[in-house]
């Protein structure tokens, strides 16, 4: 994957997750290291929700071994973990 690659995955990821995962209320704004987990802006239905974006528009389906709370930690974990997947 190249940097402009890398660069795209990060930030359709951002967007995606500030327009979809985000309440309507909810005074957060999505960054590249926000804590997605802590921050509750992933609860098992917005992280099915995340799980189907990747593969739909990003091309990578997620296997059931990388669900790991540890690889959702924030959208730089989540391109690593793509990352690793693209490259297996």
């Amino acid at each position: 994957m190249t940097e402009l690659t890398q660069s795209l995955i990060t930030r359709k990821l951002v967007d995606f997750i500030q327009d979809n995962l985000v309440l309507d209320g909810d005074d957060i704004t999505v960054e590249e290291t926000t804590p997605l987990l802590v921050s509750g802006l992933l609860d098992s239905l917005r992280t099915a929700r995340l799980l189907n974006f990747l593969r739909r528009d990003i091309g990578v389906p997620i296997p059931a071994a990388k669900l790991d709370p540890e690889n959702f930690r924030d959208v730089v974990t989540i391109v690593a973990m793509v990352r690793e997947l693209e490259s297996a």
